[in-house]
């Protein structure tokens, strides 16, 4: 699909330049090399990282953009070679970026024709800057600004995946809270914060049973005897498949995390389609045990949520997961989309990015760097 989308938008694009009719920002082009859009767009498996990719491929199509995607940074650059005065930005991930200035692609005096290195942002998932040129240059699906780090803060919807599947009555829905563990290892002691025993026990209380589609990875980890507790029920791979994992979840009563992944956008899924999450405290100030501040969560996005919505509950608080979970299905919710995950909201922010003057950025940080106070590579403007 990839290819096709490109080839189509490249004929549009030559086209409209021909009969000088183009669409408003049919000519500006963002080159896309990071393989999360590309693995997506040929059917291979939705992760996290590829959700966020499509949305922003999505908000790129709505705004009008010329989406150009190539299979690996050395395609792009030569893509660039033949797009350049159009080229806006290009869309790598990190290994990409860095690659590009180890390979030479980028713009040097040795290769004027390369990608200039201020056109260059990695679409980095987790916390941390990385990128040659820093923080800025680094593209996150969060606001990782509260927590120290100067990333450029794009975000993600889930609204249109949310929309493809109705949300179901809490009349009708299912005795069952889905829990977050797409693989075996996350019930691992060294790796979970819920014992098998507190799952049997708020079954108990409950009269709830608890779901999962959850399969092992090739390194090795294996659970033991009674270290899955026996009122859960995996549904296996087959249940990973994206119109069962919603139909599952829609029909729930509440979504639990097990204190892996982090950052993971099913509980925004889970919120868009009325089911509240229980969010795992890892760690907290002892002192002062409801100061959020200091709280590790499993998702620290939504630390900002109370109940109904989400239920934090410290890990080993075998009661709070019972009450937590007794709660939720209690307390039904009706649909919530954060504002800043609303189509409209990464438009705003994709536009702002898009249209910022990054070589200007660019060369008071090669300012910096030639003058000693910033490290890291120096590079051609």
């Amino acid at each position: 699909m990839w290819i096709t989308d490109s080839k189509r938008a490249a004929q549009a694009l030559f086209e409209c330049l021909e009969r000088r009719n183009c669409a408003q920002n049919q000519t500006k082009v963002v080159l896309i090399s990071s393989h999360d859009y590309i693995t997506p767009l040929q059917g291979g498996s939705v992760g996290g990282e590829a959700i966020w990719a499509l949305s922003t491929y999505r908000a790129l199509q709505e705004m009008g953009y010329t989406v150009l995607f190539g299979n690996g940074i050395e395609a792009v650059n030569r893509m660039y070679k033949i797009f350049d005065p159009l080229v806006t930005i290009v869309i790598a991930n990190d290994e990409q970026a860095f690659g590009c200035f180890k390979t030479k692609c980028v713009r040097s005096e040795t290769n004027p024709d390369g990608i200039p290195a201020w056109k260059i942002f990695s679409s980095h998932f987790w916390q941390g800057q990385n990128n040659p040129l820093g923080s800025k240059w680094t593209l996150s699906p969060e606001d990782v600004r509260p927590y120290g780090f100067g990333n450029t803060y794009l975000g993600y919807s889930i609204e249109a995946q949310c929309a493809k599947h109705a949300f179901v009555p809490h009349a009708q829905r299912k005795r069952q809270v889905y829990i977050l563990a797409k693989y075996l290892k996350f019930f691992l002691p060294k790796f979970t914060v819920w014992p098998p025993s507190y799952y049997d026990e708020a079954a108990n209380a409950t009269g709830l049973g608890f779901i999962m589609a959850s399969r092992y990875l090739p390194d090795g980890n294996r659970l033991g005897p009674g270290e899955l507790s026996t009122s859960i029920q995996n549904l296996g791979e087959e249940a990973m498949k994206s119109d069962t994992f919603y139909d599952l979840l829609s029909h729930s009563v509440a979504l639990v995390g097990v204190g892996n992944p982090a950052l993971s956008p099913t509980p925004y899924d889970a919120l868009c389609l009325g089911v509240p999450f229980i969010n795992p405290i890892n760690s907290w100030n002892k002192k002062d045990p409801e100061d959020r501040k200091h709280w590790q969560t499993q998702h620290g996005a939504l630390k900002s949520l109370s109940p109904p919505y989400v239920y934090h509950v410290q890990k080993g608080d075998r009661e709070g997961f019972v009450n937590a979970i007794r709660d939720a299905a209690a307390n039904p919710i009706e649909s919530y989309v954060f504002e800043r995950m609303k189509m409209s909201s990464v438009k705003d922010r994709l536009a702002k990015i898009l249209t910022h003057d990054w070589k200007e950025e660019a060369a008071l940080l090669l300012k910096a760097r030639q003058e000693g106070s910033e490290k890291g590579a120096v590079f051609m403007l």
